[in-house]
């Protein structure tokens, strides 16, 4: 009784033929299928044929380029399509024909419209191919050959670092491949004319490797065709032509073969080589070290995004490290506890929008008792705003300090950084207040920041302390301008709230902004009137607003002080 059968009808070993003599008969890329088609395009386990009750069906095991039975691509949700004498299956570039025992032979007729009649290139004194990845199918191969392939895959499956396993690559091609003198695995540079880089040389004899070279017309064709390339005798190849380098080198017989990963690039090349006459390499010889070049490009396409990704995640890791720095740094720059001076005491919260922020408030005891307070507001939000905040909080500081007269204070600041704000195109509002805490006089200069509220412990309704008239330009926007101060004081028991426009403008999941109604809202109906609770409630009316989106979306500052009744 004949045994049904799958005849290659399309592809580089038309005519042959396999027994469908299994329940079931795996068609992919990997080498423990009973037909195995050693190509990328190919699927592992790529599709099956399998029998049952004397019957055959074709069933596509979810492959990625897909499965043709008589040029309708197999849905892979299907269970199983069954097989006809003559349905033809397709994959990739392969094509058979299914031969029921029952149906009589069909493969001829196929086969017949498919045959070169050209000369078997065999029979040519100087064989010479070049062979498309695509065209490539592994013959069954002697079983040192197999066990060598096997022990390949499986050293390459085993490692993502590549430099001590190259090297016993190529050993094991050398007991392989007896007639090769010389192994080259040769790898590019990104770009359009690479920089070839022998990552491997290896010789017959140990003593000849330091004089081992390649030939670069070779090596290029290979990479720039992306095909294999075999010739009997380099130096008489038409294709390599008058080649100095294959003359110096006395290269005979040799195979090179591109290194492809899956994303498609060629990453470089194999190269086997010999120096006598008598050595030829064969077209079995080629499809095996190709099945090995595959392998070893699927390594080391895996092994470079591991050390991307090694790199990348070492790169994080140190911007983790830096930022945290960054943090403590900016943190050195703001109070480390609230101040207070005679009736007068302090409240504060600060929420950056990003690991670092730009806005800035700071606490400065004078010599003379009084106490100042400070407020600023980068434009702009992380590391650049974070550096310009640190300028601003010791310019700040020291001219605190050391001018008495507050309008000045603020015209030196502007004045300390006005060439680095011009020049980046950056501004900073700014405002300050010193408060005497015996005239309980309270003065106030404003540089373009949003004006104080005053939250009078009577009841009464919260409301600007002073008025826009005062409010200066911001600090980089004009060098040497004259900044006005305004004096007035605050009753027991009465509070004020400085804030930046991260509060004003921190916007809800409608994108509608909190707005300085809201703050005076909310300032109103906090049922204690002390700078404390003013600050919690406004930040948990800043949440709830808020909730739902990425927030802050700009730097938040709230400073509140307050005179104790």
């Amino acid at each position: 009784m004949s045994i049904p059968k799958l005849t290659i009808i399309k592809g580089p070993e038309e005519g042959r033929s396999y027994d469908l003599n299994k329940e079931q008969m795996k068609f992919g890329r990997q080498v423990t299928c009973d037909i195995v088609i050693p190509l990328t395009s190919v699927s592992r386990e790529h599709a099956q044929v399998v029998q049952n009750e004397g019957k055959y069906f074709l069933v596509d095991n979810g492959s990625r380029n897909g499965t043709f039975l008589n040029n309708n691509k197999v849905d892979a949700s299907q269970a199983r399509i069954e097989l006809k004498n003559g349905d033809k299956i397709r994959i990739c570039d392969m094509e058979f024909m299914f031969n029921s025992a029952a149906g009589g032979d069909t493969t001829d007729a196929g086969i017949d419209e498919e045959i070169d009649e050209t000369e078997n290139p065999e029979d040519q004194p100087n064989i010479e191919s070049s062979v498309a990845a695509s065209q490539l199918i592994l013959e069954a191969q002697p079983a040192e050959k197999l066990r060598a392939l096997l022990e390949i895959s499986a050293n390459l499956s085993k490692t993502l670092d590549l430099d001590p396993l190259l090297p016993k690559v190529a050993e094991i091609l050398f007991q392989v491949f007896r007639q090769a003198d010389r192994c080259f695995v040769i790898l590019a540079e990104d770009g359009p004319n690479p920089r070839l880089m022998p990552k491997v040389v290896k010789t017959r004899r140990a003593q000849d490797e330091s004089g081992a070279r390649f030939s670069r017309t070779i090596v290029k064709r290979c990479l720039e065709s992306k095909q294999a390339f075999t010739a009997d005798d380099a130096s008489r190849s038409d294709a390599v032509g008058l080649s100095q380098s294959v003359v110096d080198f006395r290269i005979r017989s040799v195979m090179c073969v591109p290194l492809i990963g899956p994303s498609g690039k060629a990453l470089g090349v194999v190269q086997l080589d010999t120096q006598d006459r008598a050595k030829k390499f064969t077209q079995d010889d080629l499809k095996l070290l190709w099945c090995v070049a595959n392998q070893a490009a699927i390594a080391m396409e895996n092994a470079r995004f591991h050390e991307r990704t090694v790199h990348d995640e070492r790169a994080r890791a140190a911007r983790t490290a830096d930022m945290k720095l960054a943090r403590e740094v900016q943190a050195s720059f703001l109070p480390e506890q609230e101040a207070e001076a005679s009736e007068y005491y302090c409240k504060a919260y600060y929420k950056s929008a990003q690991e670092v922020g730009g806005d800035y408030y700071g606490y400065t005891k004078l010599l003379d008792g009084r106490l100042a307070v400070a407020i600023g507001d980068v434009a702009g939000k992380g590391v650049p705003a974070a550096l310009i905040m640190s300028k601003v909080s010791s310019e700040t500081r020291f001219w605190l300090l050391s001018e008495p007269d507050l309008p000045t204070v603020v015209c030196r600041i502007n004045s300390a950084l006005y060439p680095a704000l011009e020049k980046l195109s950056k501004f900073v509002t700014f405002e300050t207040m010193v408060i005497d805490p015996v005239s309980h006089n309270i003065q106030i200069v404003n540089a373009g920041h949003m004006v104080p509220l005053l939250v009078p412990a009577d009841g009464s309704a919260v409301r600007d302390v002073v008025s826009d008239e005062i409010t200066g330009l911001p600090l980089g926007v004009a060098d040497e301008y004259p900044y006005e101060v305004k004096d007035f004081s605050i009753q027991p028991g009465d509070c004020l709230l400085l804030y930046s426009d991260g509060v004003s403008e921190a916007m809800s999941v409608k994108d509608e902004a909190f707005t300085t109604d809201a703050i005076k809202k909310t300032l109103a109906a906090t049922p204690v009137k002390d700078p404390a609770s003013l600050v919690e409630n406004l930040r948990k009316a800043l949440d709830a607003h808020a909730a739902g989106r990425e927030y802050p979306h700009d730097d938040i500052t709230i400073v509140c002080v307050g005179r104790r009744a």
